[in-house]
């Protein structure tokens, strides 16, 4: 009787054994269709979002800070969150004049709301870009920059790899240089999310000051 119930409890756990297999391919499989429609989901949105930027910029409203103030202001109380996802959104795309926003919105908002609304739309923009490039690799980059570019900044990076982070640093400080192609292109470096982090959230306020200064009627 104890190598017939010997038997039948390797019986019971072999079937138990199978049914956890069967349940961790289940769930491997739920996961990877979940990831394919959220992957799915997020290009539908990006490619919808950016159909709607360019018929606004067919429209004129990023034509100069004049009628992107008037586009803003039209919106009335939603004016602070439009301007903010808009400084996210121009960071993804990389072909909407930045400064814009910077301008524009210390003009409204005064300086701190201009400087609040900035700072944390092209932070988040920042982010978001690194990580969609550290998720989707070259082939996101090349839908968004020329080859040529992006071939001469790799370049760069094999020669002065050690360094990358503080000339990212000071890049990113300058008003002139091309802050969405370098979040997006430090996605693809060894980097790690954290320094990268604490690299623009420091580096990032220093410009936007400036602007929340002078268009916030300060200086």
């Amino acid at each position: 009787m104890k190598n017939i119930e010997f038997a039948e409890s390797v019986d019971e756990d072999f079937e138990n054994d199978l049914k956890e297999t069967a349940s961790e391919k289940f769930l491997n499989t739920k996961g990877k269709v979940i990831k394919r429609i959220m992957t799915g989901t997020f290009l539908v949105a990006f490619v919808t979002v950016g159909i709607f930027l360019f018929h606004q910029y067919r429209l004129g409203t990023f034509k100069d800070p004049d009628t992107f103030k008037e586009y803003i202001n039209s919106l009335g109380y939603l004016g602070p969150v439009a301007l903010t996802v808009f400084q996210c959104v121009k960071v993804l795309y990389a072909v909407i004049p930045g400064t814009i926003g910077c301008i524009v919105g210390p003009m409204i908002f005064g300086p701190v709301g201009g400087f609040v609304c900035n700072y944390v739309g092209i932070c988040s923009g920042s982010v978001l870009a690194f990580l969609l490039s550290r998720k989707f690799g070259f082939s996101l980059m090349r839908m968004i920059f020329p080859d040529k570019k992006i071939r001469s900044y790799k370049n760069w990076m094999n020669k002065w790899t050690k360094h990358f982070h503080i000339f990212l640093w000071i890049a990113i400080c300058l008003p002139i240089s091309p802050d969405d192609f370098l979040c997006y292109f430090t996605g693809l470096t060894q980097m790690k999310f954290k320094k990268f982090l604490i690299i623009i959230l420091t580096s990032k306020p220093l410009t936007i000051i400036v602007y929340s200064l002078i268009f916030g009627n300060i200086l």
